[in-house]
């Protein structure tokens, strides 16, 4: 769809890594099956967007002139284009454990430069709309694989990335804009420490001084090329993972001159009080696949888990830890009476733990039959569109479709996927 925000086009569609398929020859007929599907169920017709996530391995063969040109063909033939590519997952992203790997290669190496600036080249050569490209990526690294002089590795990459960038358009007049997607549990999980990476890092004057070096760019016109070319790409699952105001997010980034390139739209799933029956349902979100990091709000306090396995296992041994030290919570004893000595404990009491899980939820759902989801967290996000036009390319993202509770997939993906769009475009005035 392309949707009228507040004056601004903006392009809205899904990401094609619901789809499985590493090798172009599986990722192609996945297009050719299920986008006219999309467009059916949606009911609408004229151009259609794509949110193209290619592998390492799809994009071999998609730079292979013939096999560009006759995607270029097919295209042209459905009335679709692309406006944005996912160059998150550089490996095979279903079907085996993907866990933290996803991260793999990251911003400190420079197979993950390689892999980025070839796809920024294919976007270019996809000829995007407005002459503009958006290319999500991961934020730097995982969290845990920090070490010191990790930020100077991973900028200086990312500025070589944004060279590339300025060469595409100094050749073509495409622009493509790089997209740090803040994560829980990554280098870059929250605003601030976005804002500060970008402020100290790539924004700084030695970092512009570099740009500049390796463009042959003046230094103001450096400036402008390395916040033009490098932004945020804004999951809104991930931001609410973390308890943040969507308003507040937005207002911040742009306060710091930080371009939000790239929207994608999703919800999480949200547990607003942690017990033991809680966690017997959460169980079955606990997969082997994907990486669920938890984030838990007790009171002013939070705390993260790399993953939905380790925060079950830490609540449990944290509630039976307070039964063996809580007397109000032990089974009676002398017969029904607690003896004298117990007596004199006051109850532990603290406010109820509230968790948020990395789990990417179809955005119509409100609530499982256990748990809530964030989804207004996302309806604050799309008002915030309709009245501001903050960004121009919106994507759907729900990846988790094939490892989804039975019950959440009574439908075929296509009319999930279609049933999504739908959503978000009502949200958005869109007819």
């Amino acid at each position: 769809m392309i949707l009228d925000c507040a004056g601004v086009s903006t392009h809205l569609s899904y990401c094609t890594n619901i789809h499985s398929g590493d090798a172009w020859s599986d990722v192609l007929p996945q297009l050719q099956t299920q986008l006219p599907r999309v467009r059916e169920s949606l009911g609408k017709t004229g151009p259609m967007g794509i949110g193209l996530r290619l592998s390492r391995n799809s994009l071999d063969s998609l730079e292979k002139p013939d096999a560009l040109e006759a995607f270029k063909s097919w295209l042209a033939d459905q009335d679709h284009y692309i406006y944005t590519v996912n160059g998150f997952p550089y490996g095979a992203f279903h079907g085996q454990r993907v866990k933290e790997d996803v991260y793999k290669p990251d911003w400190t190496e420079a197979s993950r430069l390689e892999y980025t600036c070839r796809l920024a080249s294919l976007l270019c050569e996809l000829s995007p709309p407005d002459d503009l490209g958006s290319l999500s990526t991961l934020p730097g690294t995982y969290k845990d694989w920090m070490m010191p002089g990790s930020e100077q590795r991973i900028s200086h990459n990312l500025i070589r990335a944004v060279a590339h960038c300025v060469g595409l358009e100094q050749r073509t007049g495409v622009t493509i804009a790089l997209a740090l997607e803040p994560e829980p549990c990554c280098m870059l999980e929250t605003v601030a420490e976005t804002v500060s990476f970008f402020k100290e890092h790539l924004f700084s004057t030695e970092a512009i001084d570099k740009l500049a070096d390796m463009t042959g760019l003046s230094r103001s016109a450096a400036d402008a090329a390395m916040h033009r070319h490098i932004g945020v790409c804004y999951d809104v699952c991930h931001s609410a993972v973390e308890f943040e105001n969507p308003a507040h997010v937005i207002a911040r980034l742009q306060s710091a001159g930080i371009a939000i390139i790239k929207v994608q739209l999703s919800s999480a799933l949200e547990i607003p009080q942690v017990n033991e029956a809680s966690l017997r349902h959460l169980g079955r979100f606990d997969e082997p696949v994907y990486l669920h990091q938890v984030v838990e709000k007790c009171g002013d306090r939070i705390t993260r888990y790399n993953d939905v396995h380790a925060a079950t296992v830490a609540c449990r041994h944290r509630l039976e830890a307070r039964s063996t030290l809580d007397p109000t919570l032990q089974m009676a004893i002398h017969g029904g009476r607690a003896p004298v000595s117990t007596t004199r404990f006051a109850p532990i009491s603290e406010p109820d733990r509230q968790w948020r899980v990395h789990y990417h939820v179809p955005v119509f759902v409100d609530k499982t039959e256990h748990f809530s989801t964030t989804q207004s967290s996302l309806a604050q996000v799309l008002q915030l569109q309709k009245q501001s036009g903050f960004c121009s390319h919106l994507e759907v993202e729900t990846y988790t479709w094939d490892v989804l509770p039975e019950e959440h997939r009574q439908q075929p993906v296509s009319q999930a996927i279609a049933r999504e769009l739908s959503w978000v475009g009502e949200r958005l005035g869109s007819e």
